[in-house]
């Protein structure tokens, strides 16, 4: 999982930092030289209506269920004149709390005990001409699946692991001037539970590497304002280009029990303008154009095809939409758009438009269009509000050809009880719904609604 690039890093910074003795009061964090360690912990209960996220049919009831959960972290900040070093690292634990036992749902299967996150983030010589940059994303999730009443140690949970790493040089020929050549190299592998597989031996559903140049461009020519632009190609690579079709049983569907999964190149450039318009109102604004353009002949060649797919049909890529689906010019167009105005002190609105493509999982694509507003406050240093409202709509291209439209409402407030404690409460609203008219029986089982909340404590030292 390239966790090599970040030894480096992590260990010149520890040693920069290890030659100052550590002393902190609680709240103010542990200073180590230049560097500051922060660690804290939260924990608390949280509550979901419809915990594996089921569509409510007399097949798939809603399950309410409660947890409690646990989540420490630590961060180390290096703030130099030569080097400038941030990492954050947290783990997830979740338990569930079964108060019916004689019912046939068991919400114990549905424990997380592997969730976590690491962030690093890397620069040096900051300032000179020419520095290095290297950012590195690592994280384990899991959300539950339609797997109410399994019961066992099996778990009923999907996990996606991911590693995303960004590195390169950056070029400064003047003050108001910043070049960026980067490359980029991203691994997700997606676990699936057992009973959703019928290939025994294996939770491994796919595992998917990408990787590609980044190069970017940054023109000050105000104070606060410059103009950007970035180019990228992508190489995306499939370890399994034929998967099995899991979801529902789609009536008429010519989709068989396989789906194929093609490899593909993708390519985006965008530019615009970005920074504080006003001492209120900050903005940013990109528009641009991609691609993705998929080889059908991977999922030809893929080494299972002749083993596993018998119907020739399997591998019929004709049609509208099928696994030779590439994007069309109208989903190649890149926008995204951000204004953020702060009305008074500690308090900021912030609304978005943003729309793209991107690889999906269980088809070629998806292209999306994602709206949002957001406020963020403090009054008094000590009591923290916000609030979040989303609508997106994803339109997926390939075999699988769907419409999903996603609803995100969220409330949160932190109340600081002393310099190294805080407590919380925060409640969401997760709605996804079909788009076209048929999808009520199409893709009924898609839709879900689920009201969840979490009230916790949160500790730093």
């Amino acid at each position: 999982m390239q966790s090599g690039v970040m030894k480096p890093g992590l260990f010149a910074a520890i040693g920069l930092a290890v030659s100052a003795t550590a002393a902190a009061a609680p709240g103010d964090h542990i200073r180590l030289g230049d560097a500051v360690l922060t660690p804290s912990v939260m924990t608390g209960i949280e509550a979901h209506s419809n915990l594996y996220l089921a569509d409510g049919g007399p097949q798939t009831p809603e399950v309410t269920a409660m947890a409690w959960v646990l989540r420490p972290r630590l961060g180390l900040e290096l703030d130099g004149r030569q080097v400038k070093f941030e990492l954050g690292a947290g783990y997830g634990l979740k338990k569930f709390v079964d108060f019916y036992p004689d019912d046939n749902f068991h919400p114990e299967n549905a424990d997380r005990f592997s969730d976590f996150d690491v962030d690093l983030s890397l620069a040096v010589l900051p300032q000179s001409r020419v520095g290095l940059r290297l950012e590195n994303h690592l994280d384990n999730d899991a959300y539950a699946a339609e797997l109410p009443t399994a019961e066992g140690s099996a778990s009923a949970n999907v996990t996606q692991t991911g590693n995303d790493l960004l590195a390169g040089v950056q070029l400064r020929p003047g003050s108001a001037l910043q070049f960026e050549v980067l490359g980029q190299l991203g691994i997700d592998l997606y676990y699936v539970p057992d009973p959703l597989l019928t290939l025994p031996g294996t939770t491994a559903y796919n595992g998917r590497q990408q990787y590609g140049p980044v190069v970017t461009g940054t023109w000050k020519f105000l104070p606060k304002t410059s103009l950007v632009g970035n180019f990228s190609y992508n190489f995306l690579r499939w370890d399994n280009n034929l998967i099995e079709a899991i979801g529902p049983d789609i009536e008429g569907s010519d989709i068989g029990s396989y789906i194929g999964k093609p490899d593909a190149d993708a390519w985006r450039v965008n530019a615009g303008v970005t920074g504080q318009f006003t001492q209120k109102l900050a903005a940013s604004a990109q528009i641009g154009f991609g691609a993705m353009t998929y080889d059908e002949q991977s999922v030809v060649d893929d080494p299972d095809a002749g083993n596993i797919i018998s119907a020739v049909d399997e591998l019929d890529f004709s049609g509208a939409e099928s696994f030779a689906t590439d994007t069309s010019v109208e989903d190649g167009i890149l926008v995204n758009l951000q204004v953020a105005y702060a009305p008074a002190r500690g308090h900021s609105v912030t609304v978005g438009y943003r729309r793209d493509f991107q690889d999906a999982v269980f088809t070629n694509y998806v292209a999306f269009n994602n709206v949002f507003l957001r406020y963020e406050g403090s009054v008094q240093n000590r009591l923290g509000l916000g609030a979040e409202v989303s609508y997106r709509i994803d339109s997926f291209h390939g075999e699988v050809v769907r419409g999903d439209q996603n609803l995100i409402a969220k409330l949160s407030a932190s109340y600081k009880i002393a310099q190294w404690a805080s407590a919380g409460a925060s409640g969401s609203w997760i709605r996804r719904a079909c788009v076209a008219s048929d999808c009520d029986d199409i893709f009924f089982s898609t839709q879900y609604d689920d009201f969840s909340g979490t009230l916790g404590f949160t500790f730093s030292y």
